[in-house]
């Protein structure tokens, strides 16, 4: 399962890319120990490819300036963010159950890192999550299965205060 994840962020890459792999290694901190989980750092100078047990990020950094510029006034027009880094998320499909929940605790520490915009995406470009301005939005409008993802008690590793919202009620679908 393909999601997209897009922060706003004033860092370098390579301190992003840092700060990213030891969130990622924080919240599998347990798991590491006991060598139930491997979280790797394969990265490169155009790509940054983070991967563990249940899903691998990625970041292109060979992205141009026209492509950025692009996605951030797409983000911003279609969902009122303001986001200049572009995070791929796969699940492994057959732990997606654990690696979700993870993922939410990883989501969570980059929600403290900093109040700038986020913007969490499904497979389909589906908005689950977002932030503006400094205030976290949580999607009800959902069909079954990404509301069963969205369920309070997962929400909860967000570790972090939310409001829920009709991210559609406004628009024509």
């Amino acid at each position: 399962m393909d999601f997209r994840l897009s922060v706003a962020s004033d860092l370098p890459r390579e301190v992003f890319r840092k700060i990213l792999y030891d969130m990622i290694c924080e919240v599998f901190f347990v798991e590491l120990i006991n060598y139930e989980v491997e979280v790797r750092d394969r990265s490169g100078a155009e790509q940054v490819i983070i991967g563990c047990t249940y899903f691998s990020l990625s970041i292109d950094l060979d992205e141009e300036e026209d492509y950025i510029k692009r996605f951030r006034e797409m983000n911003l027009e279609d969902h009122g963010v303001d986001t200049n880094v572009p995070i791929n998320i796969q699940f492994i499909s057959r732990t997606f159950d654990i690696g979700w929940l993870k993922m939410l605790e990883v989501v969570g520490k980059l929600l403290e890192l900093n109040d700038k915009d986020l913007l969490f995406e499904d497979d389909t470009s589906y908005p689950l999550i977002k932030r503006i301005k400094g205030e976290l939005q949580i999607n009800t409008h959902s069909d079954e299965r990404q509301a069963n993802y969205l369920a309070k008690e997962s929400l909860a590793l967000l570790n972090y205060p939310y409001e829920e919202e009709d991210f559609f009620k406004n628009s024509e679908e």
